[in-house]
């Protein structure tokens, strides 16, 4: 008698939904991304892992800036050589143009919440624009303290100006490496995620509120 011989079954596991054609949510959804392995296993990361990583982040900053700090107040009360620099005229409306840019960052979040296109790509903007604004406000208010004869080594107080400004200036170029992205991603494909915006957010307010710090120290403390 002839044999029949079935053809083997196989299963075929369906593909997961992540809410999108390129596997993700469009618009402010768990932008959790699957990641497998050599034996096929999936793994993903949370939206409070990353929000995680960057306290940790902001950990280390802090203890920059408080290690800074304790340098400060210790050498300002040491020797006769401390003479203080009057705060730059500068200085104050350039830092209203960086606590403005965290109120449009706000307001880019809710337009995510909404779901309003032109106001996120509006708003995340602005955002960056006035980050710009701040770090070119920063090189003028130091190029014309050089110009009144003012030097990183002309005297403790004016060293820590420069130090201190610095260090802040450069922590807010990442801050906004991380912002324009987020521009380039919300005009070219209007793909921009909730945690991203959340993350890049807490730095960049962390930020504003650590220049209002560092401003009364160098201005305010005596």
């Amino acid at each position: 008698m002839p044999v029949t011989i079935a053809p083997p079954e196989i299963a075929i596991e369906p593909r997961r939904s992540h809410g999108g054609p390129n596997g993700g949510d469009r618009w402010g959804g768990d932008d959790s991304r699957g990641r497998g392995d050599s034996n096929g296993r999936n793994f993903e990361t949370s939206p409070q892992a990353y929000h995680l990583g960057m306290m940790l982040g902001l950990a280390s900053v802090l203890m920059l800036f408080v290690a800074l700090s304790s340098a400060y107040v210790m050498r300002e009360g040491q020797g006769q050589d401390w003479l203080p620099i009057a705060m730059p005229s500068l200085l104050l409306p350039n830092s209203f143009a960086l606590l403005l840019s965290s109120l449009t960052l706000e307001l880019s979040r809710r337009s995510l919440k909404r779901q309003s296109v032109g106001s996120l790509q509006g708003w995340l903007t602005v955002s960056a624009l006035l980050g710009m604004i701040f770090l070119a406000g920063q090189l003028t208010i130091w190029r014309a303290l050089a110009a009144q004869g003012i030097y990183l080594g002309s005297n403790p107080h004016s060293s820590f100006y420069y130090v201190l400004s610095g260090a802040h200036a450069v922590h807010m170029i990442g801050g906004l490496i991380a912002l324009g992205y987020l521009v380039c991603r919300a005009w070219q494909s209007n793909r921009v995620t909730q945690t991203a915006l959340e993350v890049t957010a807490l730095y960049w307010h962390f930020m504003d509120g650590l220049w209002v710090y560092l401003l009364l120290l160098l201005f305010a403390w005596r």
